[in-house]
């Protein structure tokens, strides 16, 4: 195993701070064939995989295909009188607690398909899609 040296962010109730801590990254990994055409198949692929899950995850979360409004869910936030984007944005926040979660225990409770790590970054590039499209529409 070779060693780098990162930034931490200490929560431990002794004052917040960043020290340096040293990780331990596995060998085992050939880093060569992760290169930039790689690089360029990998977020191509990701893109398109995010592009079909937002999409089916829209249809459901806006009350199916009959409706029009992709923001609907967001919308009916106002009901309870939080702005859409302040929707959207509570919805990131659970996200980013989750990842916190993650990042102090090195795992999640539930980390099943569907509900892993890669997914939450996923979620919030999805949320970030709705956040633009919203703002787009109200600037308008």
């Amino acid at each position: 195993m070779s060693s780098e040296e990162i930034l931490h962010y200490d929560h431990s109730g002794n004052g917040n701070h960043l020290y340096r801590k040293d990780v331990s990254l596995p060998d085992t990994v050939d880093r060569t064939e992760f290169n930039k055409e790689w690089w360029e198949r990998f977020r191509q692929d990701e893109v398109d995989e995010i592009l079909r899950l937002t999409s089916l995850k829209n249809s459901d979360y806006t009350g199916g295909d009959t409706q029009d409004n992709p923001f609907e869910n967001f919308d009916g936030s106002t009901d309870f009188g939080i702005e859409p984007l302040v929707g959207v944005a509570l919805r990131m926040q659970d996200k980013f607690q989750r990842l916190k979660a993650f990042s102090r225990d090195g795992k999640l409770s539930l980390d099943e398909k569907g509900d892993t790590t890669r997914d939450i970054f996923r979620d919030l590039i999805g949320y970030s899609l709705i956040a633009i499209g919203m703002l787009e529409r109200d600037n308008k």
